[in-house]
């Protein structure tokens, strides 16, 4: 930081002038890379306490996915598809890894997951293809890594448009 502390007016912006002080504020307030200050005024920043964390359990019922994942186009009806008729095999797979891991604790995370090449803003070419024999083989990847990620129990949030990616 001492050598490059001028290349961005950020840092200035944020007070940095080139003195230690200013860096270890700067690493603490705004990167949060360093710890609180404790001769700071603690209450100017707040810091957000991290949410409980939670037990990932497996699951079976692929609906609440199925839903995220919309038919507004033909790749994601094709993804929709391969995720239902691929669902008794996931459920089984998961009972499998249940029991093997003897309920291990495994904490429950939360994954945004955009899907950009289906984007309009990409200029989606594989969906017009789907139903004329296009390359599927990206989308049979994103449905299982899709589905794999929600029968292992984490919460996942599927975003197709920039739109959604920045909400």
């Amino acid at each position: 930081m001492r050598a490059r502390w001028t290349s961005d007016p950020c840092y200035a912006f944020y007070g940095v002038d080139g003195s230690d002080c200013s860096f270890l504020i700067y690493l603490s307030e705004v990167e949060w890379f360093c710890p609180p200050l404790p001769w700071r005024n603690q209450t100017a920043t707040p810091t957000l306490k991290p949410l409980p964390k939670k037990q990932a359990a497996f699951q079976s019922d692929i609906g609440t996915l199925l839903e995220q994942v919309g038919t507004g186009k033909e790749s994601l009806s094709f993804m929709r598809r391969r995720m239902r008729r691929l669902s008794a095999q996931w459920a089984s797979a998961a009972r499998r890894l249940d029991e093997k891991l003897h309920s291990h604790w495994r904490e429950q995370k939360r994954i945004l997951v955009h899907v950009g090449f289906l984007t309009e803003e990409s200029g989606d070419v594989f969906s017009p293809k789907v139903l004329k024999g296009g390359p599927l083989g990206e989308m049979v990847q994103w449905a299982d890594i899709l589905t794999a990620l929600h029968v292992l129990g984490h919460i996942v949030k599927i975003s197709v448009s920039l739109k959604e990616l920045h909400g």
